[in-house]
């Protein structure tokens, strides 16, 4: 019977005490949720609030990532206007009237910047209806159309890495980084339900330990004071054990507030925000603790941990973070060589005035040219300007160019030093989780032979007790004893729970509150215009 209430105890199944107790009796009509451990967990994954703001960055980031995407995106550009110039007659052919001009023109065009290479292309159309009073003209009005193609390649600066590629990319990594925060988020959040679980689980034992002492002090009360009635024993020895059921009644008062409070840290944990009804629901935590874990493989989870831990793998996006910014600075140095081609096909239509005699001829008729016409000679051949050349250009000083560079490259090398520290507290921290469940476990068995011993001196002196061979004093340091034991017995096996926990988790995550990496992250993401390439052509050559 005393090993079967030792293991009792160290199961944490003490809870049905409470059920004779005045607190028990005021949540009798509460609801109670009959709670495993894994639907604590599940609980917590979903409704956890705290994990829902991780959640919210990982989609925070994914949505960064399609900004920086928008910078590969077409753009659709168009022009619809009218204009009016009428300016003084500079030869005296013309007479004293002004020449007014008067246009109708529109513009529309497509631009793209490349994602691949850098380069950008534009594909542009344009049209306009012109009218004029000058007699030199050949067409009134005159209808003219365009359509023109282009593309410009950088040949050393911005070809390899740009501003734009290094934004997605880095976008991407930091959207990588968030989904492997919001896992570890998940580990953390796990490792603290499965904590709060067994230490409520704990509490409650705790509360059936103190109930049971409770009465014990009250059943020795209770038999000294028959022996005082009966003039056996002296009165003092009924007032000690009354003032060790006082003391012992407070103990269970506290027993059970601690464990409100832990009832709450699990609702805190798992509820819904929404469900404020929650907060009056009665939780029973029916699961047992499994066995004891006493020889982790300490080197296969070492090997683990530093493999696959979430910190060591967003230290390792860091890095490559720092490595494409270094990148994008070493292209910034170089020359900026760009190739630019660009190809026009022209046409003009309109109502052409047909002339004769000597300049500036008398008009004797007219002849129509459609749109049509003017669009055809546009696709056409007839009236071509093509393009094809290189633009250099080359800052002279860079020091803000060197210096951020300098910078970066010394960034990189923080993120590389702090993985190599990394690894290393890593691998401590998992040893040293390991020598808490190896610790723990044998806590756990010295624990329990304690308790054994405690009651088995217990009902020695209860025993003699009961035939006129031990005293109060004696019989209520043995109560005390047991206690202590059986509190000790449950402290030892919580504590070997959540190291066993706690070495679980180290595997897959930091601790809550660890030092995180070096986040060598980019900014913002920078809205980058797409230039439109025209091509070359000499100044004053005409287009």
């Amino acid at each position: 019977m005393t090993r079967q209430f030792i293991d009792r105890a160290a199961l944490l199944f003490l809870a049905a005490h409470l059920a004779s107790t005045p607190a028990a009796a005021q949540t009798a009509q509460a609801e109670t949720v009959h709670l495993t451990l894994a639907d604590a967990v599940q609980r917590a994954i979903e409704h956890n609030p705290d994990l829902a703001i991780v959640r919210l960055d990982t989609e925070a980031d994914a949505a960064r990532v399609g900004e920086s995407r928008g910078a590969y995106s077409p753009i659709f550009s168009t022009t619809v206007g009218r204009s009016r110039n009428v300016t003084p007659p500079a030869n005296a052919l013309l007479g004293d009237a002004g020449i007014d001009v008067k246009d109708w023109f529109s513009s529309t065009g497509v631009r793209q910047r490349v994602p691949w290479g850098g380069g950008t292309w534009s594909v542009a159309w344009d049209t306009g209806r012109t009218t004029t009073n000058n007699p030199f003209t050949s067409f009134d009005p005159t209808l003219q159309s365009g359509i023109q193609f282009a593309f410009s390649q950088p040949l050393l600066r911005d070809r390899r890495i740009d501003a734009a590629r290094a934004q997605y990319v880095i976008a991407k990594r930091n959207r990588d980084s968030s989904d492997l925060r919001f896992r570890e988020s998940v580990v953390q959040t796990v490792a603290t339900v499965k904590q709060a679980y067994w230490t409520f689980q704990a509490t409650i034992a705790n509360v059936g330990v103190q109930q049971r002492s409770l009465e014990l002090a009250q059943e020795l009360a209770r038999q000294n004071r028959i022996r005082v009635d009966a003039g056996q024993i002296p009165p003092l020895d009924l007032v000690q054990a009354e003032a060790e059921v006082a003391q012992r009644r407070e103990n269970l008062i506290q027993a059970r507030t601690t464990a409100e409070d832990a009832e709450d840290r699990v609702r805190r944990l798992i509820m819904d925000p929404s469900d404020d009804a929650f907060w009056k629901v009665r939780l029973d935590p029916i699961d047992a603790p499994p066995p004891l874990e006493s020889t982790p493989d300490v080197d296969a989870a070492v090997a683990q941990a530093v493999g696959g831990r979430s910190d060591l793998a967003r230290a390792g996006r860091d890095l490559e973070n720092a490595a494409t910014t270094v990148d994008l600075l070493k292209s910034q140095r170089l020359p900026d060589v760009r190739l630019e081609t660009s190809y026009r096909g022209s046409g003009l239509g309109g109502t052409q005035l047909l002339r004769t005699g000597e300049f500036p001829g008398i008009v004797t008729g007219s002849r129509g040219r459609s749109f049509g016409d003017a669009l055809g000679q546009a696709f056409s051949l007839d009236y071509p300007a093509w393009s094809v050349g290189l633009t250099v250009s080359y800052p002279l000083g860079r020091s803000y160019e060197d210096a951020s560079l300098a910078r970066a490259e010394v960034e990189r090398s923080q993120a590389a030093q702090r993985i190599a520290s990394l690894r290393l507290e890593t691998a401590e921290t998992v040893r040293r989780a390991a020598r808490q469940v190896r610790g723990t476990a044998e806590r756990v068995d010295a624990a329990r032979a304690a308790a054994t011993l405690a009651e088995q001196r217990y009902s020695d002196e209860q025993r003699r007790y009961e035939v006129g061979l031990s005293t109060t004093f004696l019989v209520t340091q043995a109560q005390r004893d047991l206690l202590q034991a059986q509190v000790n017995l449950l402290q030892t096996t919580l504590d070997h729970r959540s190291a066993v926990v706690t070495f679980e988790a180290v595997q897959q995550a930091p601790p809550p509150g660890a030092a995180g990496t070096v986040a060598v992250r980019g900014a913002d993401i920078v809205l980058l215009p797409t230039t439109t390439p025209r091509g070359l052509f000499r100044a004053g050559a005409g287009q």
